[in-house]
């Protein structure tokens, strides 16, 4: 599958929206997007060329991670401020993620790394993710779920969900 083609419908699905009616930075400070050398979001494969002209405010960093496919996973790490339309997946779909039950089912859930940073993550018993968010995220990565490279990644990534969860 073009990888290219996919991200490309995949960020003009999600063009528009955001996890509140309101700007949630306001309730947190942006402490998302206030980034620094030691932390990023992961890159979905494929995803890195989609990044090109974001060289300005985000650098790709290898991890020392790699797909079955060999290749690597990369990391994007903020330089403190954004360009809204050429953000990573991973920033657009902050605090969610894309999860893969032990039965294959596919899912979106408050991504567990998310807590310690986001209040949506934190309390989310108490602040409600905008329903239609979530439903134009979980679009998104069941059409992203059709390329075999991408669904490998998020079982990878439900995964590594998994042991946060346990915390």
């Amino acid at each position: 599958m073009n990888k290219k083609l996919l991200y490309k419908k995949a960020y003009r699905i999600l063009e528009k929206s955001t996890p509140l009616k309101i700007d949630c930075g306001v309730l947190c400070g942006k402490a998302c997007c206030k980034g620094d050398q030691d932390t990023g979001m992961y890159l979905f494969p494929g995803e890195e060329e989609m990044l090109s002209q974001a060289d300005d405010f985000i650098s790709i960093k290898p991890t020392k991670l790699y797909s079955r496919y060999g290749t690597p996973i990369k990391l994007a790490v903020c330089q403190s401020w954004c360009r809204r339309n050429l953000r990573p997946l991973s920033c657009r779909i902050f605090p969610l993620a894309p999860y893969i039950s032990d039965n294959g089912i596919l899912d979106v859930i408050t991504d567990p790394r998310a807590k310690a940073l986001c209040p949506l993550a934190a309390y989310e018993d108490f602040i409600q993710i905008d329903p239609s968010f979530k439903k134009k995220v979980r679009k998104v990565f069941r059409m992203l779920a059709q390329d075999d490279e991408i669904r490998e990644f998020i079982l990878n990534l439900s995964k590594i969900l998994d042991t946060y969860r346990l915390w």
